[in-house]
């Protein structure tokens, strides 16, 4: 675990750094200087490139995640292993292009009726994607030798420092919505471009090849594994993006984009898992291929509680500052649809207590079945958002997300718990909820502070501090509590 501690820690704050200007950002500039149907175009040329990415990629991170280790050499050249896969990455992009050009009217016909605006920037997504096709290329790359933190500050931090000063621009008039969203895209070249010197820097690979026919690869094996890791990730993600894609198709730019800006403050509760997963998935993959069960228990049980842990102290921040965010925005439509929130930080909550259900069971042997479990729940998914969203709008694509991700934890961890004898839970979580009962009562009755502001940082502040407390009092994480002791430690040095 002493990687994982290292990186993750490392990551976290990058993460939380970057989530602390994203509120800044969705918070108190986007809802003011654009309108409630351009933020929902924006939210869905992202999303919609993120499907496009995957899709083009065919499954190539997670080839690379579980087969570099196997052409792994000293001379850098792993076998033309890199260029093999790069070559790939490409191949699959351009095809796609194609096939999305080609398909325009079908596509558009979805959309021209609730979304004109996207019938408009269509085309932008190709850049975009692309873009997003290298990053998550050259990310992976990161990954497999541990060197995940820059990456981290480039997608969490940078790109949104960059749409802090794009909005701020926009707000002096310097910049209108269409220089916004070209500049935007850009953001995500500039940052494909570093990542790649910092790589090249690290001197983990070498740009040489010497067999064009990478004959020591074994192509059928990696490609079979490639085709259905990419089916399970691109469906699993298609899970987290198929209520912005159907909300605007079905309900309007406008509804989704409201439903998008809750969605993205409550995102802030899936952050220690996306920090985790940046280190522990290469972890697991190679404690699959030494065999050792024991450290992907113990990973799988501790992720599950600090997940659990830090995510309910970020969703009872939310709920409890419920008056001090609508009073901000002061936006009736916002107002009036605050409960969405509560559903979707639950349904986060769901997904990040299950830990590594997803990837334990993809970097395994069995990494088929993930493909069975998620093409299961993408169709629930896509039913029951067609079910809810004509008649409760975001609301009902926030249950549709609640209840899927509920059926697709439960799942994946049955069948670990069944074949694998393995699962995460015990009385702690159940303490967690305990605690975290405990925490929204102490902050939703404090008095109120005369300034929004101030009354934001006070009942956040006490609210947490009763949270860490009790928590560190019933240990309810090993980790957590040595990191406490250690900053306890370094402070009473300080004083004496």
């Amino acid at each position: 675990m002493g990687i994982v501690k290292k990186q993750v820690y490392k990551n976290t704050m990058v993460s939380y750094a970057g989530m602390a200007i994203a509120y800044i950002n969705t918070i108190l500039l986007f809802p003011f200087f654009i309108t409630n149907e351009q933020y929902g175009l924006y939210n869905l040329l992202i999303n919609m490139s993120v499907l496009y990415s995957l899709v083009a990629s065919f499954g190539i991170p997670g080839v690379i995640a579980k087969y570099f280790p196997f052409y792994r050499t000293a001379d850098r050249k792993h076998n033309g292993f890199m260029h093999w896969t790069a070559g790939l990455s490409l191949l699959g992009f351009v095809v796609l292009t194609g096939l999305f050009v080609l398909l325009r009217p079908v596509i558009l016909a979805a959309y021209i009726k609730n979304s004109p605006l996207f019938v408009k920037y269509y085309y932008y997504l190709i850049p975009l994607a692309f873009f997003t096709v290298v990053f998550n290329y050259l990310e992976i790359t990161g990954r497999i030798i541990y060197k995940t933190i820059f990456s981290s500050f480039l997608r969490d931090v940078l790109v949104r420092l960059i749409t802090t000063a794009l909005l701020v621009m926009m707000a002096l008039k310097w910049l209108n919505f269409d220089g916004f969203i070209v500049l935007y895209i850009a953001s995500w070249g500039v940052i494909s471009v570093l990542l790649m010197i910092s790589l090249f820097i690290s001197g983990e690979f070498s740009h040489r090849l010497d067999d064009l026919k990478f004959s020591g690869i074994k192509k059928s094996e990696a490609l079979n594994y490639g085709l259905f890791t990419f089916i399970s990730v691109a469906i699993y993600v298609f899970l987290q993006k198929v209520d912005v894609v159907m909300l605007s198709s079905m309900a309007g730019d406008a509804i989704q984009g409201v439903y998008s800006w809750y969605f993205n403050i409550a995102v802030v509760i899936s952050v220690p898992a996306q920090a985790l997963s940046r280190t522990t998935y290469q972890i697991v993959a190679d404690s699959w291929k030494s065999k050792d069960m024991q450290n992907i228990a113990g990973i799988y049980r501790k992720t599950s509680i600090i997940q659990m842990v830090i995510g309910c102290l970020l969703f009872v921040g939310i709920i409890i500052n419920k008056n001090n965010l609508l009073g901000i925005v002061h936006d009736p439509e916002k107002s009036a649809q605050f409960n969405v929130i509560i559903v979707i930080g639950l349904g986060f909550l769901v997904d990040i207590t299950g830990g590594l259900n997803t990837y334990i069971v993809t970097t395994s042997h069995k990494y088929k079945l993930v493909t069975l479990f998620v093409l299961f729940a993408s169709v629930f998914s896509i039913g029951l958002n067609y079910l809810l969203i004509p008649g409760y709008k975001g609301m009902g694509a926030a249950i549709a997300y609640l209840v899927t991700m509920i059926l697709l934890n439960f799942c994946t961890w049955f069948y670990i718990k069944y074949r694998f004898k393995m699962q995460p839970f015990d009385h702690k979580h159940l303490l967690i909820i305990l605690i975290s009962a405990a925490s929204f009562f102490v902050g939703k009755y404090l008095w109120l502070m005369p300034n929004l502001y101030l009354d934001i940082m006070v009942r956040s502040g006490i609210t947490a501090l009763v949270y860490v407390i009790i928590t560190y009092y019933c240990h309810i994480s090993d980790d957590l509590n040595e990191k406490i002791d250690s900053i306890l430690s370094k402070v009473k040095g300080i004083l004496r």
